[in-house]
């Protein structure tokens, strides 16, 4: 009796074993298929033409594409394998050209304010500007806030179209090789807030969640409930700006902001840094998966009124 008694028990343990690692195999797996199926919205990539395309190295060291060719065919790649469901995408003047998919969102790059209203008005209109930005008025001396952008602001509200400025800094020594007007100052989120109270139903978004002015960020979108912002490029480009990322998430979580902070990569001719913005917001073990489900997804959805 005592050993049968034994050997029931045995079985027990071994059937538990079993349990138990089946369950340590399957628990990987799990998490694995759950991340890699998660539907993302890339806020803010960039593209461009055969003309205007360059090569260079990413802060990383990783060379870009070496034309735009083999450039447009690695970002569509990329998008895909990480099941980029929509994206907007930055062009100098309105879009290039789109994907067969559907999933570029034509916007419009400027760092000044465009000159011709009925002009704009028809890219609206015929579908080439679902977004206006990126705006990267900083690089050339301006803010958001500046009179000639008010007639486009005005036209944006009224056709409901999304504005998406650039907030905080930008390369290094980019004053000397491009862009001598640009100041940091310039880059604060304070200063578009004139903007925020003249249009109370534009729909504007702050690139970068204010960078170095995370907390202007912050503060601002407590008292403008219409604000979002996305991440940018603080999720990769530099250990200066990834602190200011983790800092900004952190506090966004803390005063009840996340609903309306959007992931955004800011990929730029380099396709490999959409997987390094995606593994690093991934790593914060301070938020949880609902939290990045929003940032990833669900707060782009309602922003940009997309259905689901």
């Amino acid at each position: 009796m005592k050993r049968k008694l034994q050997n029931i028990k045995t079985l027990s343990n071994t059937k538990k074993m079993k349990n138990s690692l089946i369950i340590l195999l399957v628990i990987p797996f799990l998490s694995y298929s759950q991340e890699g199926n998660q539907p993302i919205i890339d806020m803010h990539l960039h593209d461009y033409t055969e003309q205007t395309y360059f090569t260079a190295p990413a802060p990383d060291g990783i060379m870009s594409p070496k034309d735009y060719n083999t450039y447009r065919n690695e970002l569509l790649k990329v998008l895909k394998e990480h099941n980029i469901e929509k994206a907007i995408v930055s062009t100098i003047g309105g879009p290039n050209k789109l994907d067969d998919d559907g999933i570029l969102i034509p916007g419009y790059f400027t760092n000044s304010p465009p000159k011709d209203t009925i002009a704009f008005k028809e890219l609206i209109e015929s579908g080439k500007l679902k977004v206006f930005g990126e705006i990267g008025a900083v690089y050339d001396g301006f803010t958001l806030s500046d009179p000639k952008f008010e007639p486009f602001l005005n036209i944006c509200e009224r056709y409901d179209i999304p504005v998406a400025v650039h907030t905080g800094g930008g390369p290094m020594d980019i004053t000397y090789r491009c862009c001598p007007n640009f100041r940091i100052k310039l880059g604060d989120p304070y200063t578009i807030e004139d903007v925020l109270a003249k249009f109370p139903k534009l729909r504007i978004y702050m690139m970068h969640s204010g960078e170095v002015f995370y907390e202007n960020a912050l503060r601002l979108m407590l008292q403008y409930s219409q604000l979002y912002t996305d991440l940018g490029v603080v999720l990769w480009v530099h250990e200066q700006p990834m602190d200011y990322a983790e800092q900004f998430l952190r506090k966004a979580k803390k005063y009840g902001l996340i609903d309306r902070v959007m992931f955004g990569s800011d990929q730029m001719v380099w396709p490999h840094a959409i997987e390094k913005s995606i593994n690093k917001l991934n790593s914060y073990d301070f938020l949880t998966e609902e939290d990045k489900k929003k940032i990833f997804y669900d707060n782009a959805v309602k922003f940009l009124k997309l259905k689901e």
